[in-house]
């Protein structure tokens, strides 16, 4: 079974088709990598406990502890990707142009049509 691509190395790639990588952030994508991970492992044994997302104390009925965390880890992660540059928003903080329509020249389009 072949194994699985650590999340850090795809965050570092995506990051790097997306242009926002620099060495100097490999510090915080481990971090980033080692959440997700974390999260994977946590929702692997959530789905086993077939969503046992409550626990009985006595003082009543409360939330498993397994759910609070994953509700933690997802926080943590989102604030990973935007720093990251791995979500719409925190792209946008590192490139604002990012999402603005290039134009497109209508001549050279159909120049470079005729000629392909």
């Amino acid at each position: 079974m072949p194994r699985k691509k650590r999340p850090a190395l795809i965050a570092k790639n995506s990051m790097k088709e997306l242009g926002v990588y620099k060495p100097e952030f490999e510090p915080i994508i481990e971090i980033y990598g080692q959440l997700i991970e974390q999260y994977e492992i946590l929702t692997k044994k959530f789905i086993d406990s077939k969503y046992d997302f409550e626990e009985t104390t006595a003082q009543g009925t409360k939330k498993a502890p397994i759910v609070t965390t994953l509700e933690s880890l997802r926080k943590d992660i989102l604030a990973y990707s935007a720093q990251l540059g791995l979500t719409p928003q925190g792209l946008l903080k590192t490139d604002d142009s990012c999402f603005k329509k290039k134009k497109v020249n209508a001549l050279a389009e159909a120049l470079k049509a005729a000629s392909g």
